[in-house]
């Protein structure tokens, strides 16, 4: 083998093992790709298939910031199923997932083919919700803005709405903003 070749063999050695370190000590750092079921399929495409491997570091503490998010979407849960109706359907499914450990919270925005992801699900209620938009941390996303990706990603899961088309996004967004206009608890302060 020539050194060249054992030089970059090493070097890709020790990048994984630098990429495993870093997930515990960052908490949940996910380096797998955003949840996807079997042939791309996501929310809304009958698909139930886990994505355990979502979770790289379950031994590994959470940190403030995934704390932070999971205590206001609890929050929401609790407004949510005080308005009843479609806000109480969401409002199961992020009690669901909440109950399940299902929302992980992963420190940036992923791609997903040509696009930044904030927020994925898949219909078994396993949600992945970026923090932040990067690791410079240029377009900071609020906490409120967080939450709010995890209620669209609720919805798509409670109404098997599929994602991707801009009218069933719209829609969405109707039903998460028609369940936060007269919020009588905010869940999260921007």
């Amino acid at each position: 083998m020539p050194a060249s070749q054992r030089l970059a063999f090493r070097l890709s050695g020790l990048a994984f093992l630098g990429v495993a370190l870093a997930a515990c000590a960052r908490g949940r750092v996910v380096v797998a790709p955003a949840p996807e079921g079997a042939h791309g399929a996501t929310v809304g495409s009958g698909d139930v298939r886990s994505t355990a491997s979502s979770r790289p570091c379950d031994g590994c503490a959470a940190d403030a910031a995934e704390d932070e998010v999971i205590r206001a979407v609890a929050l929401r849960v609790a407004d949510l199923k005080a308005r009843g109706g479609a806000c109480q359907a969401y409002g199961a499914v992020l009690e669901g997932s909440l109950a399940g450990k299902r929302i992980v919270v992963r420190p940036f925005m992923w791609r997903v083919g040509g696009s930044l992801a904030s927020a994925q699900a898949l219909s078994t209620g396993e949600i992945d919700v970026a923090r932040d938009v990067d690791a410079l941390n240029i377009g900071r996303r609020s906490l409120d803005e967080v939450v709010h990706s995890v209620e669209h990603e609720a919805v798509h899961i409670a109404f098997a709405i599929p994602s991707g088309a801009e009218w069933n996004e719209m829609l969405v967004n109707e039903r998460v903003e028609g369940c936060r206009a007269r919020s009588s608890v905010s869940g999260a302060t921007p």
